[in-house]
């Protein structure tokens, strides 16, 4: 193995995209290949950083949701064809917002909406998170709803389309973590410490910050294209306040911690501490392209080319259309301001790449870490 060239790549990252803080690490067939870190802790203060950062992972958190309803799904909990509403009753009569002939907006009924839909993105929600309705309950609880509150007032939304006619990136899988508590009947960073972070041996993975864990945060920051550099932003992640967990965006973790997640998915379910947290078969079932002919064509980011979408999780079906160096099989996801997660089974290979800046340039930097990876293999 030669990882000269990747070695090179990361610590030009921050003289040539602006990136302050990046950290990746490899495993290939159950051991640890490769770990670099570049850049700071803080740029302000010039402290390299630490390996041991905790960052915001915002959307690698749905991993985490889709695993623990992965989990109650191979339980026999419920099935993926079982309309939501019977489980949250506020989305057992949703509508569709759409515009008819003469330009006016009308509501019609949905038809149900069914797990799979929460899973697979194609739910109708969109990404509009703070509306009208989640005002209201925020300011009706004080600054503090609950997770249950925050949901039940996102229900009260049309929905953008028929459930299964699209696929729509959105607040799906925050509406799978309210699932889950419903059917544990018990708060999801609770389910999860049990049945998902002490198993794998997740030892600084959090859903809520406290003075202690901002310290431990590399800082983070957003690229500014006018200043064409990243401006420090604050280490907080916006929530709905104190009680309020996302499924979507809300988890806060470390690159060590995100690598042996990855490395469990890798290795279908089993855990490096021997552990097994899913059977081998859901997670066959969870990186199965779970597109249509009918919504596969709403799934048209450019970067997932040769892509399709599983449950929760990008699936690389096409490496020559791709255009990657990654196997057909790898899945994974990533976050808003870098995280990268990717899993593949068949060379047993995962990478977790780990940086801390809102417009992350992600089309720029992960498939040139995923090619890099490949060939230093």
């Amino acid at each position: 193995m030669n990882f000269t060239h990747l070695t090179e790549y990361l610590d030009s990252l921050y003289e040539k995209e602006g990136v302050p803080s990046s950290d990746l690490i490899v495993y290939h067939k159950g051991k640890e290949v490769y770990r670099h870190t570049a850049g700071f802790q803080d740029v302000a203060t010039g402290e390299p950083l630490r390996p041991d950062a905790l960052y915001n992972v915002y959307s690698a958190t749905k991993l985490i949701t889709v695993m623990a309803g992965m989990q109650l799904f191979e339980r026999g909990k419920f099935l993926m064809s079982d309309p939501v509403g019977d489980y949250i009753p506020a989305f057992a009569h949703m509508k569709v917002e759409h515009t008819n002939s003469h330009g006016a907006i009308e509501l019609t009924d949905a038809r149900p909406m069914r797990i799979r839909d929460l899973f697979n993105m194609t739910s109708g929600l969109d990404y509009t998170f703070r509306t009208p309705e989640t005002k209201a309950c925020f300011e009706a609880a004080g600054g503090a709803p609950t997770t249950a509150q925050v949901i039940d007032a996102l229900a009260k939304r049309p929905l953008r389309f028929q459930p299964g006619d699209r696929w729509m990136y959105g607040t799906s899988h925050d509406v799978l973590l309210r699932l889950v508590e419903v059917v544990s009947g018990e708060i999801f960073s609770e389910y999860a410490k049990k049945n998902i972070f002490e198993p794998i041996g997740m030892e600084n993975t959090y859903f809520h910050a406290d003075e202690a864990i901002y310290a431990r945060m590399a800082s983070q920051y957003r690229f500014d294209k006018e200043l064409n550099r990243a401006v420090d932003v604050g280490k907080e992640n916006p929530t709905f306040g104190p009680l309020f967990e996302s499924g979507g965006a809300g988890a806060i973790s470390c690159t060590e911690d995100y690598g042996r997640f990855a490395e469990t998915l890798t290795h279908l379910g089993v855990a490096p501490t021997g552990e097994r947290v899913l059977a081998e078969r859901t997670v066959e079932l969870m990186r199965s392209d779970c597109l249509t002919d009918v919504n596969r064509a709403t799934f048209d980011w450019p970067r997932f080319r040769g892509y399709g979408y599983g449950f929760g999780v990008r699936v690389l079906k096409d490496p020559a259309a791709s255009g990657n160096l990654t196997p057909a099989g790898e899945f994974g996801w990533g976050g808003m301001a870098g995280a990268y997660v990717h899993c593949e089974p068949g060379t047993q290979t995962s990478i977790v790449y780990m940086q801390h800046m809102l417009k992350n340039k992600e089309d720029i930097i992960h498939p040139r870490l995923r090619n890099l990876v490949y060939a230093g293999l």
